[in-house]
């Protein structure tokens, strides 16, 4: 939130399931079109990485679509790596959370 604008949403996954594995991973996070491309994404992540170190997640698993490249920007901008392409077809990357 931006006062009472809403900028996007997060969610942390705190155990992953197969689904979660294959579509999702342990962060997924959404920001509304028009406050897109004003780092927003990139210091939400940030934070719920801050979150996800102090509930003892080491790495983090995020998942994006091949042709995502403004997420695929944002998840290397906080030290992702990408691990591989699941069965379904999505970018697997690891976060360090600092643990």
């Amino acid at each position: 939130m931006d006062g009472n604008r809403y900028l996007g949403r997060v969610r942390l996954n705190l155990e992953l399931n197969d689904e979660l594995r294959e579509f999702g991973g342990h962060i997924g996070y959404d920001i509304r079109p028009s406050a897109r491309g004003q780092g927003h994404a990139t210091a939400l992540l940030a934070a719920t990485l801050q979150l996800a170190r102090g509930l003892g997640i080491p790495t983090a698993l995020l998942t994006c679509a091949p042709e995502n490249t403004a997420s695929r920007r944002v998840i290397e901008r906080n030290g992702g790596v990408l691990s591989d392409v699941s069965p379904a077809g999505r970018l697997r990357f690891w976060c360090p959370t600092g643990c």
